[in-house]
């Protein structure tokens, strides 16, 4: 799992650095860090930001010589809503963008070199199942968060 933590770590770092005409975020949202795992509080001024976590190690197909499991991972992409408000607006443009930047990393993740995370050893297939959004007080934050699950296909040797 740790290995695959790192892998999509990396791939986020790359997307959030690309421009939307090339598939990344970079002018649509400006993500400031790319954490793995969740550290709880984040500092104000490292808003937007991508998290990476772990969620579930589910075995797939299991014989004497190796064994394929499925890694779920949550990318979670939050904002600091406050950083949005605009009182004549009559739209959130933060949850727009937040919108668009998570079908953008889904679309990332089924493309040909990252459905395998380029080429990380074992990887069969990454999938980018569901997508969900939520308001969360971290803080003095109002964050929003769009949350992708991605689920990574691996085999590996058994380990004895």
């Amino acid at each position: 799992m740790e290995d695959v933590i790192d892998a999509i770590v990396a791939e986020l770092t790359e997307f959030k650095d690309t421009t939307a005409a090339n598939g990344g975020c970079s002018d649509i949202l400006t993500i400031e860090a790319v954490y793995w795992g969740d550290p709880g509080i984040i500092p104000v001024n490292s808003y937007p930001a991508f998290l990476v976590q772990p969620i579930r190690d589910i075995p797939d197909i299991e014989t004497t010589g190796y064994e394929v499991r499925d890694l779920e991972v949550l990318v979670t992409c939050l904002i600091d809503s406050r950083s949005y408000w605009d009182a004549t607006a009559l739209e959130a443009t933060g949850d727009r963008a937040l919108t668009q930047v998570m079908e953008r990393v889904r679309n990332w993740f089924r493309t040909d070199t990252n459905r395998h995370l380029q080429g990380l050893d074992g990887t069969r297939e990454v999938r980018a199942t569901n997508t969900d959004y939520m308001v969360q007080v971290r803080g003095s934050v109002v964050a929003k968060s769009a949350q992708v699950t991605l689920t990574v296909n691996k085999q590996r040797e058994r380990v004895a």
